[in-house]
């Protein structure tokens, strides 16, 4: 059986951040001069951190000669902010999500990297609270484009050109957003849903993954992982 190669999300996937992220961006937006309740109707499912404040700062009237300057602005200011969410309310990591990262790892034939919307320090910062950051070898993060599908084919250019080529089936990509199907599927990439409470169930069924899942205990059987002894 040839090498695995693991694509993870993180918000909905591997852990519930009990809207910090949301909290910081406020906040940051706040300071930026971002209209008022900018992002009240925005959902951030699928989307990268660079999108959404993006939109906000186009929909508060910026002009685009203002975008990179303001974007910067508020990403440094968010993580900030999100620093202190995460220091005073942990993050909550979902069921299991430990012992099958470490299962991965022991394994050999795996390759654990993260492809999420998440800034890299952001992503690095939620991790962080819950212990994960170590499993991860590298990823592709939400600074690299606005477009979610954008990152996956980054990840996969890196894969190949670091492999020698690789079979885009062998490439998992996992996530629990229609976005996360879709841009696994851009690179033909296996796609892996997990419900959670960020996508109704029926638009993840829509999207057609090739797996849908709830929560993590089905991935080791799907990936040849013994369980851990505890589990019912």
């Amino acid at each position: 059986m040839g090498k695995k190669y693991l694509l993870f999300d993180i918000d909905g996937t591997l852990l519930h951040a009990g809207g910090a992220g949301r909290r910081a961006l406020v906040m940051a937006l706040d300071e930026a001069g971002a209209a008022p309740g900018a992002l009240d109707k925005s959902s951030f499912a699928g989307k990268t951190d660079r999108q959404i404040v993006l939109a906000a700062l186009r929909a508060s009237g910026f002009a685009a000669g203002e975008l990179p300057g303001r974007l910067a602005q508020v990403l440094d200011s968010y993580l900030v902010h999100l620093a202190a969410n995460l220091e005073e309310k942990p993050v909550q990591v979902y069921p299991l999500v430990r012992e099958l990262l470490q299962a991965c790892r022991s394994h050999g034939g795996m390759e654990l990297a993260l492809l999420t919307g998440n800034i890299p320090q952001g992503a690095r910062l939620k991790l962080g609270s819950a212990g994960l950051w170590e499993h991860f070898s590298w990823g592709v993060f939400g600074d690299h484009s606005e477009e979610r599908a954008d990152l996956a084919r980054e990840a996969y250019r890196l894969l190949a050109a670091g492999n020698g080529g690789v079979d885009p089936r062998d490439v998992f990509v996992i996530g629990d957003t229609a976005a996360d199907i879709a841009c696994g599927k851009a690179i033909g990439a296996t796609t892996v849903a997990l419900i959670s409470d960020f996508e109704p169930e029926e638009r993840l069924r829509a999207a057609a993954p090739d797996h849908l899942l709830r929560g993590f205990q089905p991935l080791f059987a799907l990936w040849g992982l013994p369980l851990p002894e505890a589990t019912p």
